[in-house]
């Protein structure tokens, strides 16, 4: 499988699809899928066996131009597509960020780490209220802000 990247309009990548299938169908051009992630706005990618294939299509379509002739393995393309999740360590007394839900923006201090099946979950209390303000929320939900020190 290689692939060949494409750069399109930023936001047009869905409507660049349709127009080069049907424009592959009518021309009978190879294709053996196209491909697009949403986060990377403005790139495309299409599987086939030849750039030659890939150009022609491309050829004389508004807002597509093909970026290198060179092609691009499975490979690259799949760790573009699948994120791993990133891994963060959190113990009591540490200082967090909300990143989601209702309390998005604020700090919060960790009192406990609780483990379940289901996952990690968080006793926090907020920070920086006029009193203690004790939530639980899932790991997913924070971001490690300040580390508490250890003294040795």
């Amino acid at each position: 499988m290689v692939f060949f990247a494409l750069r399109v309009s930023s936001g047009q990548e869905l409507s660049a699809v349709r127009i080069l299938k049907a424009r592959a169908e009518s021309l009978g051009i190879p294709v053996k899928s196209m491909v697009f992630i949403p986060r990377m706005k403005g790139y495309l990618f299409i599987e086939a066996d030849r750039a030659h294939d890939v150009s022609r299509l491309v050829r004389g379509v508004s807002r597509v131009k093909m970026l290198q002739t060179d092609p691009i393995s499975f490979d690259e393309i799949k760790s573009m597509i699948i994120k791993e999740p990133e891994k963060i360590v959190v113990k009591a007394g540490d200082i967090v960020k909300i990143i989601k839900g209702n309390f998005k923006g604020y700090q919060a201090r960790v009192l406990s780490v609780v483990e379940s099946e289901k996952g990690v979950t968080l006793n926090l209390e907020l920070v920086g209220l006029g009193k203690p303000w004790e939530i639980r929320l899932p790991l997913e939900h924070v971001r490690l802000a300040e580390s508490k020190e250890v003294e040795e």
